[in-house]
């Protein structure tokens, strides 16, 4: 979190100086999966605004984006980055490419609803009047027990380096250590499951696995294609030129720390941490991606490390104060005011930390968003929620990208509020087309949905007759001419345009 700040404007420690070339810098906030609003936005400060950063600050999705850009010091070598992130991140179909959870995880969810109803058929029983019978349980796993990934390529990590180490960090399953879990530990619940035979291995399986991995998922198959060799490279970045700073926080001291270019660590005032290794920047975005629970902590040296976002989710202070940039250009990935969720009656594990996560960060993302305004930054972030965090869908994906553009020219532009109104107008008809699609794809025979469809498809044309051809993206006529994305392709002709209603 940014310190105390007290709302004044004028900002002492901001270099000033005339005597020197400007620097431009860039902030990338965090976000998950929505960080597809940031792809769109640097997409027109690339293309129409002209921007070539020479600081890049990020955290968690934003390190991601940070690495990539950071591998080139001119503007056309960053716009080839930012055209295969956007290329990575809308070729996503499944929430798999970001989070896949891990076996012992996979298997709980396989497992639990059947247990849930059990234990509560269970404990309407009245209490047995015979005592519990034996169980003995070995390492072994039961026949039926989920076979555990446990990294079957013999690879010795001590040969590893770079990118390939901090990929091999990323996707080892631990093995879990000790024996399988005494009678002691889960007679309590087994006792209810007596019909359930494999319990005690799933049990087994679970538990150690949950204890050695400390973490729910690893990521999916997005950060194998980020550390090929071909998309990043950390010697790249380190001769660049470009400052980087990727936000991580130390388990250990609490602290907020910031993995350099060249892969050492600095505090927030942009000091050397005595005595810390220097690593590959890599291993830096794997922790500052590293959401508590979600995905596991990674160590650094001696100490573990996690996701950046727990305390600085906008690291704006670090480029406007230590780096002293001239121009500060700031993407966020969340709507300032954190908009209410739908009902979490049966919502999953992963969308409940991700929310509460959201939660804990949005005061403190106010403060480092309203510091960043007050030193004159341009800050583009979003009014409206397109998707949440976690979720990836082709449609809601492109729908969000193309709105961070659009926000984009609203901030660089200023324009009124007319102009933004129909914006948001223009999102908020897609997202509903979008779903309509669904439905039509579904079902193509339903005439009330291939009405509703073609009514909503042309209002969004109708929007954008209202609005300045030049200052939306030049692939605006497919918002209301085509189909959105989906997860699979779509071969059917537009119905709005080919059938007459």
């Amino acid at each position: 979190m940014a310190r105390l700040w007290s709302g004044l404007p004028s900002l002492s420690w901001i270099n000033r100086s005339t005597d020197k070339v400007p620097v431009d810098g860039l902030v990338l906030s965090g976000g998950g999966a929505r960080a597809s609003f940031q792809t769109g936005a640097l997409r027109y400060l690339y293309d129409r605004a002209g921007i070539a950063p020479s600081v890049m600050v990020g955290t968690s999705a934003g390190s991601i984006l940070t690495a990539a850009l950071s591998q080139s010091l001119d503007r056309e070598g960053q716009i080839e980055a930012l055209d295969r992130v956007e290329e990575l991140w809308l070729g996503m179909r499944h929430s798999t490419d970001m989070f896949t959870p891990r076996p012992w995880f996979q298997r709980l969810q396989e497992r639990g609803s059947e247990w849930l109803a059990l234990v509560q058929q269970e404990s309407q029983r009245p209490p047995a009047s015979i005592s519990l019978p034996r169980m003995g349980f070995s390492s072994k796993r039961s026949p039926s027990a989920p076979e555990v990934d446990e990294d079957e390529q013999v690879v010795d990590p001590d040969e590893l380096s770079g990118a390939e180490l901090t990929l091999h960090v990323a996707l080892t399953e631990p093995k879990p250590t000790g024996q399988a879990l005494g009678p002691q530990v889960i007679l309590p619940l087994l006792s209810m499951l007596p019909r359930l035979r494999t319990a005690g291995g799933d049990l087994s399986l679970i538990l150690r696995g949950a204890d050695a991995s400390r973490s729910m998922y690893h990521p999916g198959r997005v950060l194998t294609r980020l550390l090929d060799s071909e998309f990043f490279s950390s010697e790249r970045t380190r001769n660049s030129g470009v400052t980087v700073r990727v936000s991580i926080v130390g388990l250990e001291s609490g602290e907020l720390r910031y993995m350099t270019e060249t892969g050492e660590m600095v505090d927030r005032d942009n000091n050397p941490i005595p005595d810390s290794p220097v690593a590959d920047l890599s291993l830096g975005v794997l922790a500052s991606c590293s959401i508590p629970g979600v995905f596991a902590p990674v160590r650094i040296g001696d100490d573990w490390y996690v996701d950046g976002g727990t305390r600085e989710a906008t690291p704006a202070e670090m480029a406007i104060g230590p780096l002293g940039v001239d121009r500060c250009f700031v993407v966020v990935s969340a709507p300032a005011e954190n908009p209410r969720a739908d009902s979490f009656d049966s919502k999953s594990m992963l969308h409940i930390l991700m929310r509460s996560a959201e939660i804990l960060t949005d005061e403190a993302e106010r403060d480092e968003v309203a510091l960043a305004r007050s030193s004159g930054a341009l800050v583009v972030e979003p009014e409206l929620l397109v998707h949440d965090a976690i979720t990836v869908d082709p449609g809601l994906l492109r729908i969000n990208r193309d709105y961070g553009w659009l926000r984009a020219a609203e901030a660089h532009l200023g324009l009124p509020r007319s102009v933004t109104s129909v914006h948001r107008k223009v999102i908020e008809l897609r997202m509903e087309a979008l779903e309509l699609e669904r439905q039509v794809l579904a079902d193509p025979n339903v005439e009330a949905n291939l009405l509703e469809l073609a009514r909503v498809k042309f209002l969004v044309r109708d929007q954008l007759e209202l609005l300045d051809s030049a200052r939306v993206p030049a692939d605006a006529r497919s918002w209301w001419a085509d189909w959105e994305p989906h997860v699979e392709d779509v071969t059917l002709p537009p119905t709005w345009l080919t059938q007459r209603h």
